[in-house]
């Protein structure tokens, strides 16, 4: 036994070294396509960061990010915590049937941001309409851990907004209910809804603005991944989870022109689906505005979506009930609704926020 101590010691003594000289030898990598997000760069040393103990935090966050096999070690201890029946790691809810779903916390901003959307309802020349999309937190309750008990559910706030909006509501509980069996609503390693699901929120707008809904067989719907790993999967990283499939619903693009801050371009990015930021694919990630004129369209209605990236997989299905979309998101849009309404001279605008960001989310900040 003793023996085995002092080889498994000397193993991982030479293990970690080897690590750390590997480390420091590798070039510094930008961004972690594993994690998705950019990484800490070696800082600037100055005596003035050294005293307020800022270089020390950077450093030793630089030297984290920066260590070899980091995505590996982080698949190891993500399995383990599962292995031991962990039910919650880094704010994600470990759950049954390979469900991986981002920790809901109790919403404090909610009457402020009820004011602010009445604000908006009370002022804006445009017809307003808000849709509140609860994630799989409330949807799939019964893959969670049990136990969970929150003070305050998605529910009853988007109960609370609805009521005090002023707004036209579009709310999806009752649908997603009745079809959650039949149909995946939510992704299973990603926060977002599903392409599927954005479709079924499309046909409750279309009832609540009285349009005829284009049904299924419009669209030619295609499998564009079946390799989807999604951001809370980049949180809680783990082996063996499966890959999340990944639909569009396409349709002709005749007499359809998108256009960009930085020019023309598609609705669907396709160099997106051979990276990691697959959901990216739709609108090319959060962009602060895009806008999509349908000539095929003549009824004289111009909408602005008001939105966080969920919206990014509705939009290809509004565009076929206006003349007109103007997309915003308003944590890099930065001239307000009320500006992109009177300069589109808009006749509707679609506020769309998820139900599990929308408490501390900058789009919603951003609404002015």
């Amino acid at each position: 036994m003793k023996m085995f101590k002092t080889a498994l010691c000397v193993f991982s003594i030479g293990f970690f070294a080897l690590c750390g000289i590997i480390s420091a030898v590798m070039s510094d990598k930008d961004f972690s396509e594993d994690e998705n997000r950019s990484l800490e760069q070696l800082p600037e040393f100055s005596v003035q960061a050294l005293v307020d103990g800022d270089y020390q935090q950077q450093l030793d966050t630089y030297l984290c990010d920066q260590t070899a096999f980091r995505g590996g070690f982080m698949r190891v201890y993500g399995t383990a915590q599962k292995l031991m029946g962990k039910c919650e790691y880094n704010n994600i809810y470990l759950c049954d049937d390979n469900w991986i779903i981002d920790k809901y916390n109790t919403p404090k901003n909610t009457e402020m941001i009820a004011k602010k959307l009445k604000n908006i309802a009370d002022t804006s020349p445009a017809s307003c309409t808000l849709m509140l999309v609860p994630t799989a937190v409330s949807i799939y309750d019964e893959v969670l851990p049990a136990g969970l008990d929150f003070e305050v559910t998605q529910k009853e706030t988007a109960d609370y907004i609805f009521s005090n909006s002023g707004m036209t509501n579009v709310s999806l509980w009752d649908v997603f209910e009745s079809e959650k069996n039949d149909t995946r609503l939510f992704y299973k390693t990603d926060h977002h809804w599903t392409t599927e699901g954005a479709y079924i929120a499309y046909t409750e707008y279309c009832k609540a603005m009285g349009f005829e809904a284009l049904p299924e067989s419009c669209f030619d719907v295609e499998r564009v991944s079946d390799s989807f790993f999604g951001t809370t999967y980049s949180k809680a990283l783990t082996a063996f989870q499966p890959a999340d499939e990944m639909y569009a619903y396409k349709q002709s693009m005749d007499g359809i022109t998108v256009t960009y801050a930085s020019g023309e371009g598609e609705l669907y990015w396709d160099e997106y689906l051979s990276k990691k930021d697959k959901y990216s694919y739709f609108l090319g990630s959060n962009q602060p505005i895009v806008t999509i004129e349908n000539e095929n369209v003549s009824n004289g209605r111009t909408l602005v979506v008001v939105k966080d990236s969920y919206a990014n997989c509705l939009v290809p299905f509004l565009i076929n009930h206006f003349e007109k979309v103007v997309v915003l998101d308003t944590r890099y849009y930065r001239n307000g609704v009320t500006y992109a309404v009177e300069q589109n001279e808009a006749t509707d605008v679609l506020f769309c926020f998820n139900l599990n960001t929308l408490d501390t989310d900058t789009a919603v900040a951003g609404i002015f």
